[in-house]
């Protein structure tokens, strides 16, 4: 008799849920990995020196060897994007990557995408001389 009272426990263990063979979805980035971390622009086409900063308090600091800083308000829009304005544009762009080694954003402009990559500054740093 318990033999038969066990039967249907068995077979309701033996029945899990399906297996899928789809991938996982990709891991989406917590912004506190970027925030609060200088970084320098990778892009060869970038002025040298460029740097972003976002600070926690919503403040995004952007600057290069040869440009004046900027100050502009940034905001997370999702977990994937953030906003911010510049020279009266709205710039929404998308984390496509976030390591501690790499930032990428694909920033939505209103003449196309532009694709930015980063890396996290290494102190000490100074700017490269510019010619007189």
């Amino acid at each position: 008799m318990t033999r038969y009272a066990l039967l249907p426990v068995v077979l309701l263990c033996a029945c899990g849920a399906p297996q899928s063979d789809s991938p996982s979805p990709p891991e989406v980035p917590r912004q506190s990995e970027f925030v609060g971390k200088v970084w320098m622009s990778t892009d060869p086409s970038a002025a040298p020196g460029t740097f972003r900063i976002f600070l926690p308090d919503g403040t995004l600091l952007m600057d290069s060897c040869g440009e004046t800083y900027r100050l502009a308000r940034w905001r997370a829009i999702d977990d994937r994007r953030i906003e911010w304005t510049e020279d009266a544009a709205r710039i929404e762009a998308q984390i496509t990557h976030l390591t501690g080694e790499d930032f990428h954003l694909r920033l939505q402009l209103a003449g196309g995408v532009k694709e930015e990559a980063y890396r996290p500054a290494r102190a000490p740093a100074v700017c490269p001389d510019r010619p007189q």
